[in-house]
């Protein structure tokens, strides 16, 4: 939503206390953290370790765990911070003895950062089972001259499985609209740990606005201490707040862009099984000329890319096959009668016409079943239209009475949507049979 109806809501005294409480604990925790047992889809088990000829630690470096992203049937990114200066690598295998290594490096440079380490995973098999833990390798930098290695710090091993075409069912989750509420993420991260899904997609308005890597860190990667997508990837979208503030450019250290995509690495198409799902950026909720924004957004061109770019990805062999199709997008692409569309200088938007106007067409050539988005903090469901023959659904606000949790579970056959809120009172069911298809 916009700056003044969220700034008292989620921006108030005791949202920054809480913000505060949040990472201080954050902090006491990491440093009396003790070895986190070896963990497998959650459940424990004991380690397996290959022989080493490195020194290992005791130690797990992440509170919340590495947070998986990007996944393909081939590949997948692990991303998890650093509290000191360090470089890093992945060991992962497709058993617990693990055996194989992964490392980033650009330029003829491993990665170094005092906050944010991510591999890329490359050469895996569609829906195979891997396993794989993240080594934290901190760095003494004196000088150019004087480098010294400090002793690696071991992860927990974890299990994911790769996306296949070929997987008879596909689920999901959706949360949205988090603004950095401490008891929100608590809970939210609590019931996705109860009912797991192949991906978790997190539409949008994660932060209020961004100012620090520390804050960064906090959100998506340890967001409440939880493990929430180390052994199933979060598929993120941003939402208008996520683009806001001096360091929003900085959050792709941490929800890193998809491969390939150059400029749009924040749009993604990902099939599992029977499902399709398409990711896309609706940006700032006000015209790209309003001065508010001093000059600096430039969404409009990115919103008509984004539209060049779903034509093609929706024509792609595994995403036109998929029985079942459906959107991801933080800010709605249709509102109610009155709404604003965000394309005037007054107001805020309520929806997104030029978003609208960018990919709708596409969205009814692909004969897509569903729109999921945020923004509007209260749940509503609008069924097909003349106007567009899918179905759109808007999740919940940043708060233990409004939040929502929006899953999906999908067949051959049958894609069944359910909606519940935080204390598990569900807000309805919705069924689609499989997709017409051009």
């Amino acid at each position: 939503m916009s700056d003044d109806s969220l700034r008292v809501d989620a921006s108030g005294v005791a949202g920054r206390s809480d913000r505060r409480q949040f990472l201080s604990t954050m902090s006491s925790l990491a440093a009396g953290s003790v070895a986190l047992s070896t963990l497998v889809r959650g459940q424990e088990v004991a380690a397996q370790e290959p022989n080493r000829t490195q020194p290992t630690a005791a130690a797990e470096p992440l509170l919340g765990g590495p947070v998986l992203q990007n996944p393909s049937p081939t590949g997948m990114t692990v991303a998890w911070a650093t509290d000191t200066l360090a470089t890093g690598w992945v060991e992962y295998g497709a058993t617990a003895e693990l055996g194989q290594r992964a490392e980033a490096a650009a330029n003829g440079l491993k990665s170094l950062s005092e906050r944010f380490l991510s591999v890329r995973l490359t050469g895996l098999k569609a829906g195979e089972p891997f396993f794989y833990r993240t080594v934290t390798q901190p760095i003494d930098f004196r000088s150019a001259y004087r480098i010294e290695k400090g002793e690696p710090i071991i992860g927990a091993t974890y299990r994911f499985t790769t996306p296949s075409e070929s997987a008879e069912t596909a689920s999901f989750q959706m949360i949205n609209d988090t603004h950095e509420k401490l008891e929100v993420l608590r809970a939210i991260t609590t019931e996705l740990a109860a009912k797991p899904a192949d991906f978790t997609v997190w539409n949008g308005d994660i932060f209020d606005d961004i100012r620090s890597d520390e804050q960064i860190v906090a959100q998506v990667l340890r967001p409440a201490g939880a493990a929430y997508a180390a052994t199933a990837p979060v598929l993120f979208t941003s939402g208008n707040h996520d683009v806001r503030g001096k360091h929003a450019r900085a959050l792709s250290q941490a929800i890193i862009d998809w491969p390939h995509q150059g400029s749009l690495g924040r749009s993604f198409a990902v099939r599992q099984g029977p499902l399709a799902i398409i990711g896309l950026d609706t940006g700032e909720d006000k015209p790209d000329a309003h001065p508010t924004f001093a000059g600096l957004a430039s969404f409009e061109p990115y919103r008509k890319a984004q539209g060049e770019w779903l034509a093609q990805a929706l024509v792609r062999p595994e995403i036109q096959s998929a029985p079942h199709l459906v959107v991801f997008c933080h800010i709605p692409l249709w509102g109610l009668p009155e709404h604003n569309p965000g394309d005037i200088l007054d107001g805020y938007a309520y929806y997104s016409r030029n978003s609208q106007q960018a990919w709708h067409k596409h969205l009814e050539q692909a004969g897509v079943q569903l729109v999921l988005s945020g923004h509007m903090h209260q749940f509503r469901y609008d069924e097909p239209t003349a106007e567009h023959s899918y179905g759109q659904m808007v999740g919940g606000g940043p708060s233990l009475q409004s939040a929502t949790i929006i899953r999906g579970e999908a067949t051959a056959k049958e894609l069944i949507i359910t909606a519940t809120g935080l204390g598990g009172e569900k807000l309805g069911t919705w069924k689609f049979a499989s997709r017409k298809r051009s």
